[in-house]
Order: C-alpha cells, then sequence, then structure tokens
C-alpha cells in the first residue's frame, strides 16, 4: 500500500494531502533542544516559531518535524526525502524539460498534482535570501480546497527534497500563521561536514610508516580491502553515486 502511494505522488505532496489528521508518535534520531531542530540523518536544522509546539518524532515515514498552535488552529510539518532518480522520473515531462533549477521543475510537478486533486493552486513565490545562502534555495505557493487551506515551501538540494507545509482549516488562520512560517522557512539551513561529523577521537587508526606500528592481520581487514602488489591494503572504492538528474525511460 505504501509502495503504491510513493509510486502515485512525492511525499511532500502526501504530507500536504494528510496535515489535518493526527500521526502516531515513535522513534526518531532527531533533536530538538531549545526550539531548535536538528536531523543529522537529513542534514537539517530550523528554529521552531515561538508559540508552537513541537514534536520531532511523528512516526509517519519523511515527516521529521511537527509543530502545532491551537490559536488559531494551524500545523506546520516539515519533511525530507532523498531526492533520487525514481524521484525526478515521477515528474511530469514539460516540468522536468524546464531550463529551471531541480527546486522550480519540483514545484511545477506538485503544482501539476495538486491542480489534478483539483485544489486552487497560487503562483510560485521566491524563497528567502537565507536558504539560498545555505545552499538549499526554496520556493513557496498557497492553495486550498476549500476544506484546507495551505502554504507550501520546497527546497532541493544534491540528494534531498525537503518541503515545509502550513495547513490551517480557514484562508484567515493561514494569513495569521503566514509570518511564522516564514520567519520558520528562513532558519531552515543544512548543516555542514563539520556538524554531521560523529563525535569521537580524529583517527584511532594505525598511521601510515609509523615504525612502531605492528604487522597488520589480514582478519581484520574489512571484508572489501584490496591487496596490491606492494604490500598495502586499501578498501575498494564506494560504488559510483547515481544523479537524481538525467535521462528518464520512456
Amino acid at each position: 500500500m505504501r509502495r503504491l502511494a510513493t509510486a502515485a505522488f512525492p511525499l511532500t505532496l502526501l504530507v500536504a494531502l494528510a496535515v489535518a489528521f493526527a500521526f502516531v508518535v515513535g522513534d526518531s534520531r532527531a533533536e530538538l533542544d531549545n526550539q531548535v531542530f536538528t536531523s543529522r540523518d537529513d542534514r537539517l536544522r530550523m528554529v521552531v516559531p515561538r508559540g508552537w509546539r513541537a514534536t520531532d518524532q511523528p512516526s509517519y515515514p519523511g515527516l521529521i518535524l511537527w509543530m502545532m498552535r491551537t490559536q488559531p488552529r494551524g500545523q506546520i510539518v516539515l519533511t525530507s526525502e532523498s531526492f533520487t532518480r525514481e524521484l525526478y522520473c515521477s515528474w511530469p515531462p514539460t516540468c522536468r524539460a524546464t531550463p529551471d533549477t531541480p527546486t522550480a521543475q519540483y514545484a511545477c510537478a506538485l503544482r501539476t498534482r495538486l491542480q489534478l486533486q483539483r485544489m486552487r493552486v497560487g503562483p510560485v513565490q521566491a524563497g528567502p535570501k537565507e536558504n539560498e545562502a545555505s545552499g538549499l534555495p526554496s520556493v513557496w505557493f498557497e492553495y486550498d480546497d476549500g476544506k484546507r487551506y495551505l502554504r507550501q515551501a520546497i527546497a532541493v538540494s544534491g540528494d534531498r527534497a525537503v518541503s515545509l507545509v502550513l495547513s490551517a482549516p480557514n484562508v484567515d488562520a493561514r494569513s495569521s500563521h503566514a509570518r511564522a512560517f516564514d520567519q520558520t522557512l528562513r532558519t531552515l539551513r543544512l548543516l555542514t561536514a563539520a556538524e554531521t561529523a560523529p563525535a569521537g577521537p580524529p583517527d584511532a587508526g594505525i598511521v601510515v610508516g609509523d615504525p612502531d606500528a605492528g604487522v597488520l592481520d589480514a582478519s581484520t581487514l574489512p571484508a572489501d580491502a584490496v591487496a596490491l602488489d606492494a604490500g598495502a591494503m586499501f578498501e575498494s572504492a564506494p560504488a559510483p553515486k547515481i544523479e537524481a538528474v538525467g535521462p528518464c525511460p520512456k
């Protein structure tokens, strides 16, 4: 069932259409400390707006942060999924054919699918400059079906597709929460390599060329290590990464 749904809709659209429903709390490796949310798995950091209750443990796949406000009622959710060739090729060919950035192409794909769901969809607006400066350029747009009023921002990096969705029961509530949404989006950024590095000693291994180092035991080497004629041992190169943007099967 989940596989079928994922094939039909991107995660960001699934969450947008289901955002009015409650999600069960589950495990998460993200952190929420003093209103600052950090997900090292997704390499994201964001500040929760003042006055909003947040949980970093929603169990819905890809939904990494859930924020709520009761007066007026509203929810903001943050999602993240891998930017893969499969996701890219699910976009309509007319969207992929545009000379725009992947972020703009993704917005085109989402707006097209929302319109097929009989949503009233507004024009695309450029996101804050702070997102672009952090390597995560964003755009946003509004839409509704007369019962749910949403504002959605999306951003695509080299390997992640990120979405921030505001949902409200009426247009006035959506307008009331627009400032909090914009402030939250402005703080969204990618973590640096240093910020995502695991804690621990910088190098616990044997230093190459150390005369005091002992003889290497082949039984302790990684399974994919390759022996060279000179007697040195190196791990085999990792499999090449498949870029998301590229030719799609017809």
